[in-house]
């Protein structure tokens, strides 16, 4: 790959971060990250190829002027949308301002992102997206919220749609992660240390997972091994969905 670059959204931590370093490390000359979280900017110090946008996925027009510079420089031929918001709220104290903050950037930011990315790469006749979703898509949430698994389970069609629409050109595929072990299982408030070790017991794999994991699913759904792939859904969750 000569002069390319991929744009990872939610780049701060977690996830996002982990598919950063597995993307520089595939060869990628730039990566772009997306996050709200002014940290992006102490993550992506002193660290090559990785370039950081302060910004929300939900901003239709910041993604796009964040991606104009980007393909000013580089042709972009990966994108990750993994940025995501988890609240919980009961259904009667649900307001239509909740449910538009957690569609706005569960799933509009996927749409935005998608947007300004992809009709460039079928232009191009090359390119992969690849859309966090989440078991809460699945089979709901008990921790996130209708608002959170309605999203989620958005961007499962936002999938599919992509993938038909944007074939042969532009492979669309879907990652689902099981409950990981990063500050927004933890510190979130959604997760108590007796809910996880619940959780962790009735999961076939017996353990929560690491960012890396699902990174180098995010990794191989973006390169060439891949090449047969568009419209999957990949759970990387220790086999909850068995559960």
């Amino acid at each position: 790959m000569e002069n390319t670059a991929a744009v990872v959204t939610g780049a701060a931590s977690g996830i996002g971060r982990a598919t950063v370093d597995e993307l520089l490390a595939d060869g990628y000359d730039l990566v772009a990250g997306l996050d709200v979280d002014a940290a992006i900017e102490e993550a992506a110090a002193g660290v090559d190829g990785f370039r950081p946008y302060v910004l929300d996925v939900a901003d239709g027009d910041a993604v796009h002027a964040a991606v104009e510079e980007v393909e000013a420089e580089y042709d972009v031929t990966a994108l990750v949308n993994n940025a995501a918001v988890s609240e919980y709220v009961w259904i009667g104290d649900l307001t239509p301002e909740d449910w538009h903050r957690v569609m706005d950037v569960n799933l509009t930011g996927q749409y935005h992102l998608a947007h300004a990315v992809t009709p460039r790469m079928y232009e191009r006749g090359h390119g992969a997206v690849v859309n966090v979703s989440s078991g809460a898509g699945q089979r709901g949430s008990a921790s996130g919220g209708v608002h959170y698994s309605a999203s989620k389970a958005g961007v499962v069609g936002l999938t599919k749609g992509l993938a038909k629409q944007l074939s042969p050109e532009v492979r669309v595929n879907c990652v689902v992660p099981g409950l990981m072990d990063t500050p927004l299982t933890h510190d979130s408030g959604l997760w108590t240390p007796e809910g996880i070790d619940e959780f962790t017991d009735r999961v076939p794999l017996a353990r929560l997972g690491d960012p890396e994991e699902v990174a180098r699913a995010v990794r191989f759904l973006c390169s060439e091994d891949a090449s047969y792939a568009t419209g999957s859904v990949l759970n990387v969750d220790g086999g909850a969905d068995l559960v």
